[in-house]
């Protein structure tokens, strides 16, 4: 996660790829950019890896975002992020120790199907 003073000026396809390979993440990774966002949100960007290219909304990158955040001080152990979809996701954690304990909540929505075909 990649903390920002305004994730909507990011330029997210080139400085997320850039993170995405960097030679020190052997796997690659998803990258994600947060900024404080209005009424305690926090807004939330993400260049996925695998789609090379960004997407609407990441829940593990929420969680992982979400505990970040917590672990910096910077909320409490409800997060609500915005997403590019402009859908909120909440995250609610809870720790035992050095283990965390989180719950993702938002909104589902199938936005693509499709049929396989026999060959």
């Amino acid at each position: 996660m990649v903390l920002v003073a305004d994730a909507e000026a990011v330029d997210v396809a080139a400085r997320g790829r850039e993170l995405r390979f960097d030679p020190s993440l052997a796997d690659g990774a998803n990258v994600n950019f947060v900024s404080p966002g209005a009424n305690g949100r926090w807004r939330m960007r993400t260049y996925e890896r695998g789609v090379e290219g960004e997407t609407l909304a990441c829940g593990s990158g929420s969680v992982a975002a979400a505990i970040l955040l917590t672990e910096w001080g910077c909320t409490s152990s409800t997060v609500e992020l915005e997403t590019r979809s402009g859908r909120l996701l909440t995250v609610s954690l809870r720790r035992d120790g050095q283990r965390w304990f989180p719950s993702l909540r938002g909104e589902a929505r199938i936005v693509y199907q499709a049929q396989l075909a026999e060959i």
